[in-house]
């Protein structure tokens, strides 16, 4: 059975666990990263950002991956959407 894949727009504090199935590069009119995590529901796909490359680089195919929203954090000169991520 094919898993639905969905895009995660999160809520503040929410955690998606799952295995990293797939890292890809230049997608889309802005060529950005993205990357999908699979759990035991579905399949979610994240769009890349200059911290979720950061936080994606020593993350490879196959690792189990714990992904937290902590929310938004004011830049100088915007907000941006900060995210924790830890290797299991």
């Amino acid at each position: 059975m094919n898993k639905k894949e969905i895009f995660w727009n999160p809520k503040e504090d929410e955690v998606i666990e799952g295995v990293v199935v797939a890292k890809l590069e230049d997608i889309g009119k802005y060529s950005s990263n993205l990357y999908k995590i699979e759990t035991s529901d579905e399949i979610y796909i994240i769009w890349g950002s200059y911290q979720m490359d950061s936080l994606f680089e020593l993350v490879s195919c196959g690792d189990l991956v714990s992904l937290r929203y902590v929310g938004m954090e004011k830049t100088k000169n915007h907000q941006m959407k900060k995210y924790e991520l830890e290797i299991l």
